[in-house]
């Protein structure tokens, strides 16, 4: 029979069986097949179901709180990274007013000297012009007769009498100078000192400005660590529970292997690999989709529990998605780095029904929840 239309006809009765096929009826034929056999699992399998499904189940409690705690920790780093920012220009702001008010301290401290040396000169000018006055009036000032007789010919005459003038002038003019240089010195030195309480008051304020959005920054930082340290408690206790799980899911795989020993069923368990055939019995076992990939990493051993699996219910069982390329993984919904990227998973339609206990027994998981996942099988011990 031509291959094309073999999976037309399987696929055709995987649908009909499928849409009858319920968890309920799988479990009750699977116990039916079990009390037909002469290994009794009994209590013992009851109770690592139980407890496979506790953990399971906390498992998903972490797995969320892992991810609100990761969704609040991505949340405070948007806001830190904002006040981060902002810091970064109030520090180039408070670093630009602290050059600024330092020149002009600077500037101030130059005007202030200045000042000082110009009121010292502005006496001494004053002491001398006092001197002069005094003279001028205890001693009378030469007549012209004394002055052409101890002149030495009239070009010295005239010498004499322009120095009298100019030493006057001078020592007047050097006084006006000097007090008019003060008054400009003391205007600058009021303007300086004026924009220097400014700068120093606008300083103080970005300081403080700064010192609050540092504050919040590290309040924020401190509430992140929070969720930070929060997460990875959660992540060490997932990691021991998962641990545990895959012990508890090989326990009921070796339990599995003693029943379906006594059954006939070519099933060995000897770790998450196991030596299966791949072979189906006429309808039922795994038959693997046109165009699909089974060849990369695990699928071969994978086919091979699920080949077991499909025999031992009576369930035909599709592979519709083995291996995948990254990029293939991204176009049909999966990521790029997923399970089939690896060579670790198929979708398998027809294992819908199958209780999780019922495949740990077969090595095989159903790692994610929901109906989407239903048909998403793995190997026990496999990295999901």
């Amino acid at each position: 029979m031509p291959a094309n239309n073999r999976h037309r006809r399987a696929l055709s009765a995987a649908n009909r069986r499928r849409s009858a096929l319920s968890a309920a009826t799988v479990a009750l034929a699977l116990a039916a097949t079990v009390a037909a056999g002469s290994v009794a699992v009994g209590s013992s399998s009851g109770t690592l179901e139980g407890r496979l499904a506790a953990t399971q189940a906390r498992e998903g409690e972490l797995s969320a709180g892992i991810h609100n705690d990761t969704h609040r920790i991505e949340g405070f780093r948007g806001s830190i990274d904002d006040l981060q920012t902002r810091l970064g220009a109030l520090e180039s702001s408070l670093a630009v007013e602290r050059r600024v008010l330092a020149s002009l301290r600077s500037q101030l401290r130059a005007a202030q000297t200045r000042l000082d040396s110009l009121q010292v000169q502005l006496g001494r000018d004053r002491q001398v012009l006092v001197a002069q006055v005094v003279a001028s009036y205890e001693t009378p000032p030469p007549d012209i007769v004394t002055v052409i007789m101890q002149a030495h010919g009239f070009a010295d005459l005239i010498e004499r009498v322009e120095d009298l003038h100019a030493i006057s002038r001078e020592n007047a003019s050097a006084t006006v100078h000097v007090a008019d240089e003060q008054k400009a010195v003391s205007a600058q030195a009021e303007r300086l000192a004026t924009l220097e309480a400014s700068h120093a008051h606008e300083t103080s304020a970005v300081l403080v400005q700064r010192d609050e959005v540092s504050q919040l920054r590290l309040a924020l930082v401190d509430r992140q660590l929070e969720y930070v340290r929060a997460r990875d408690r959660k992540s060490s206790e997932l990691g021991s529970l998962r641990a545990h799980k895959q012990s508890l899911e090989h326990e009921l795989a070796k339990l599995a292997s003693s029943e379906l020993a006594a059954r006939g069923v070519a099933f060995a368990y000897t770790g998450p690999v196991g030596e299966l055939t791949a072979t189906p019995q006429g309808e039922y076992g795994f038959f693997q989709g046109p165009g699909t990939d089974y060849s990369v990493g695990e699928e071969p051993t994978l086919v091979a529990h699920l080949n077991a699996l499909g025999i031992a219910l009576h369930l035909h069982l599709i592979g519709i998605s083995g291996y995948r390329s990254p990029q293939h993984s991204v176009e049909v919904g999966g990521f790029a780095n997923d399970p089939h990227t690896r060579g670790e998973a198929s979708d398998t339609p027809g294992v819908e029904g199958v209780p999780q206990a019922t495949l740990a027994r077969f090595g095989l998981i159903r790692p994610f929840p929901g109906a989407a996942e239903a048909d998403h099988i793995q190997l026990l011990g496999s990295k999901y």
